[in-house]
Parts: structure tokens; C-alpha cells; sequence
């Protein structure tokens, strides 16, 4: 069709749309046909045209983003480790869903939803925290985008995330810890690692990042963590802290591993590498099967485990006051700290029973 036909054609039609008595059900109708010529809704031409996925891939490049590079220079706390993710789930699941070529000022709220509610019909990922990790991957970036002028609403208010379950976390008897740590370990740097845990509550990134320099007669400075992309770093929440050690050959083993001030403690055989956090934990539940613990527990139990086990024992045990408690494991708030201390111990059942005796055994005689 030549374009003086096009033009006279479409004067027509909106001439007769005009003249004409149309009801709900015919707007309704029209507005059909417009959006599956992506015509509708309209694009605000004062935004410029931007393709969503480039928009979004750009958001998470670590080189050229002004998000991460405001975050950096304003020290955030933002790592190369978190940044990777957002990447890699804009890649595998924005992309797919949206394509290379949607644009972002044409994404709705409405359209938005409906990516969120995709992952209850496919069921993947299983678990609400990644699917919630996936969206925020997006929101993040959308909300930057309203804030700075690409978009005119933030289509991200009011969307529905996944209700998250905290997972039940497991921690190993006492009867079960003094077993494993009194037969010998098939890898010996894997048995320390984990003691080290049990007896500070540290983090395995920051066990990875100890140094040499790190380790005093009676104590250890917990100065960085570590993680592969981003090396050597602040540890979680941005805070140093020191965490007091009062078992002497604990500490002559990690002066022994040690070769100098700026040598990582637990090295791998890379140059002046950590090694992988990996192998504890597979050592753990190696050493757990030996003792005869059952499988459906030892699948249950993790590094971070450990965390949970010392955080629970020095508060329930030791009775250490909340504010050292919280300083020996770096927690930034209290109440996450009681989180990591909400564990039932083996003798908890006796106190209560004891006590129920002591308060209301007068009352029933």
C-alpha cells in the first residue's frame, strides 16, 4: 500500500470511529486490537526508548553501572559475588521471559506481576527466597530507573513477593560433637576449620580470609571474609571484631599453618589462596557418617551450622549477656542474634519440668 492510501485509509477509520455509536463492549474490542499492535497503553515520548534486557544487563555490569559505582563510592557494602546473581538472573529468567527486544518504558505493573506469578506455574526455582531473589533482581534496577527519570511511575510498588518460611536449622547434640572431634579426620585443615567455627561463630568466608596477621596469643581479628569474586573484603555488615580463643592449642595450630603476616591461614595450593569452604563441609559430613549419624541429619547440617551451635551454647550455657554475645558474632541487631540462640538444648526439657514443679506444686496439693 502506497503511503497517500495508508493515510487516506486511516483517516477513514478514524472518521467512521467517530461518527459512530459505540458502546463498552466495542472500546473494549478497540483497545484489544491496539494492544496486540503494542500500540497500547501509549508510551510517554518524553522517555526515551530503552530495550528492558539491555537496560537490566547494564544495571548489573560491575565496569560501567553508575548504580554500583554510587554504591562503591558511598561504600555499600555492594560485592562482585552479589552482583553476579543479579546478573545471572536477569540472563537466565528475565531474558527468557521477556525477550531481547520488549522495551522498558512499555513494562506495566500488571505485566511485571505476571513474570512474578510465572514461578508458581513452573515451580522453578522451589524456593521462595531465590524466586524473591530473581525479582528483586529486576525491582532493584526498576526502582533506580523511576528515580532517575527512565521511567514515569515505579511499576514496582505493590508487587506481591513469595511469603519466605525460614528454614528449620539443625545443630549437631553435644554428645554427637564430642564424638566427631575425638576420632581423627581424614583432612586436618577440615577438622580445625570446623572446631574454629564451633568455638567463635565465625562465618566460613572469614575463616577463609584469616591471615596471619590475624591471630594473637588469645584471640583472632576478624578484619575481612572472603569470596571468590571479590577476593578479600569487609566482613558482613561492615564490622571488625575480635573473637577471644581461650584454648592455647587451638591457637599454636593456626600459627603453625601460618608462613608469614599476609599468608592466608588455609590455603590452598593456588598462590595465596584460600581454599574452598566446600571441602569443610563435605569433610563434616563425612566425619558425621562415621559416627553413625543418620543421613536425613547430616543432610540437614551445614557450615553456617556451627554459627547457630556456638550463638545458642553461649547464650543458653555460657549465660554470656546479649551485648558481648553480639559483639563476639558481629550480628547487626539483637534480635538476629536470638534467632541464631532459638535452639532447643538437651537439657531443656528437665529446667522446664523443674521449674513447672517448683511454681505450681503447692498449688495442686
Amino acid at each position: 500500500m502506497l503511503p497517500m492510501e495508508k493515510t487516506q485509509l486511516i483517516d477513514e477509520v478514524l472518521f467512521k470511529l467517530f461518527i459512530s455509536d459505540i458502546g463498552e463492549k466495542e472500546a473494549q474490542q478497540i483497545i484489544e486490537i491496539l494492544k496486540y499492535k503494542n500500540l497500547f497503553p501509549l508510551r510517554d515520548s518524553t522517555f526515551p526508548a530503552t530495550r528492558l534486557i539491555g537496560f537490566l544487563t547494564d544495571f548489573w555490569n560491575w565496569e560501567h553501572s553508575p548504580y554500583i559505582k554510587n554504591k562503591v563510592q558511598q561504600r555499600h557494602g555492594i560485592h562482585k559475588q552479589y552482583v553476579a546473581r543479579c546478573a545471572a538472573a536477569i540472563r537466565n529468567y528475565w531474558l527468557p521471559w521477556f525477550g531481547s527486544t520488549y522495551l522498558l518504558q512499555d513494562l506495566s505493573r500488571q505485566a511485571l506481576q505476571t513474570f512474578v506469578y510465572s514461578f508458581s506455574t513452573t515451580g522453578i526455582p522451589v524456593s521462595a527466597q531465590a524466586r524473591n531473589d530473581i525479582i528483586r533482581s529486576g525491582t532493584v534496577a526498576l526502582k533506580w530507573a523511576f528515580r532517575n527519570g527512565l521511567l514515569a511511575t515505579d511499576i514496582t510498588t505493590g508487587i506481591i513477593y513469595y511469603s519466605v518460611n525460614s528454614p528449620e536449622i539443625l545443630i549437631l547434640s553435644e554428645q554427637m560433637v564430642q564424638q566427631l572431634f575425638k576420632q581423627s579426620w581424614k583432612h586436618e585443615k577440615a577438622m580445625l576449620a570446623n572446631k574454629l567455627a564451633m568455638i567463635t561463630g565465625m562465618r566460613a568466608g572469614e575463616i577463609q580470609a584469616l591471615r596471619g596477621c590475624d591471630i594473637c596469643s588469645d584471640c583472632i581479628h576478624v578484619r575481612h571474609s572472603w569470596n571468590r569474586l571479590d577476593g578479600l573484603k569487609p566482613p558482613k555488615n561492615g564490622h571488625r571484631r575480635i573473637v577471644y580463643i581461650p584454648f592455647p592449642e587451638i591457637i599454636t595450630k593456626l600459627k603453625e599453618l601460618s608462613c608469614g603476616e599476609e599468608d592466608f591461614i588455609f590455603r590452598s595450593g593456588k598462590h595465596n589462596k584460600p581454599m574452598d569452604a566446600k571441602c569443610w563441609l563435605r569433610n563434616l559430613r563425612l566425619e558425621l557418617s562415621k559416627i553413625g549419624v543418620e543421613n536425613k541429619v547430616i543432610e540437614q547440617i551445614h557450615f553456617h551450622s556451627w554459627r547457630h551451635f556456638f550463638t545458642v551454647h553461649m547464650k543458653n550455657t555460657g549465660r554470656l549477656e546479649t551485648r558481648l554475645l553480639q559483639r563476639m558474632t558481629g550480628h547487626k541487631s539483637a534480635s538476629m542474634m536470638e534467632y541464631y540462640a532459638d535452639h532447643p538444648l538437651q537439657d531443656d526439657a528437665k529446667k522446664v519440668k523443674s521449674a513447672s514443679e517448683k511454681v505450681f506444686a503447692s498449688l495442686l496439693n
